[in-house]
């Protein structure tokens, strides 16, 4: 019988990153598919950065999701195998028919940075795209006053793997790092792509 895991929130302030990607694996597989192997390197390769007092995993680099994507996409197994895409910089659009919207159309995943204001930086997982909206389980618990009113609606009835928030497309085109819950500037976009191969669906 498959056995789906429900989506898990951080456990603490940074580690967006790999929760996500065990939240993306999760999404994809059934629990006994996902080889322990993978989640150790996730760990391995996640909460990376260094801040400038010297204090070590106060969050992870895109470089280290880029790498972590590589990997995972030439990992294989019996019965685990990931295609995966990195996107940064003007590769990366949530307003027109894109790569994004492409694999969430195949019922891939992708984890995307969002900015979250005071130059900080946060990672959701994408699920789901219309016309309006690009639907997302955000790691992170937060309360409702924080969210931006019209643009970003947090969604309290979601369960097991359903979306938590949902932010309106053209909100997060915004090319500013000074709004909440927007992708930011064309420099600083970066979003991974992960799905299951064709072959194997």
């Amino acid at each position: 019988m498959a056995l789906r895991t429900p989506f898990s929130y951080q456990v603490s302030a940074y580690d967006c990153v790999p929760i996500s990607f065990i939240n993306a694996l999760a999404y994809l597989f059934d629990r006994d598919d996902i080889p322990p192997l993978v989640i150790q390197k996730i760990y391995l390769y996640c909460l990376d950065t260094v801040t400038t007092q010297g204090d070590l995993g106060h969050g992870t680099t895109g470089l280290a999701v880029a790498l972590l994507g590589n990997w995972l996409q030439k990992y294989r197994d019996e019965s685990f195998s990931l295609s995966t895409t990195y996107l940064e910089r003007d590769r990366f659009s949530v307003i027109e028919k894109s790569p994004l919207s492409e694999c969430l159309n195949r019922k891939g995943t992708a984890l995307v940075r969002l900015h979250t204001g005071k130059n900080l930086w946060h990672y959701v997982l994408a699920l789901s795209m219309d016309d309006d909206w690009l639907y997302v389980f955000d790691p992170c618990r937060r309360k409702q006053r924080n969210i931006v009113r019209g643009q970003v609606e947090y969604l309290p009835e979601a369960n097991e793997q359903q979306p938590n928030l949902r932010i309106r497309r053209q909100w997060l085109d915004t090319l500013s790092n000074r709004k909440r819950f927007c992708l930011g500037t064309l420099r600083e976009r970066e979003c991974l792509l992960i799905e299951k191969p064709m072959q194997i669906h």
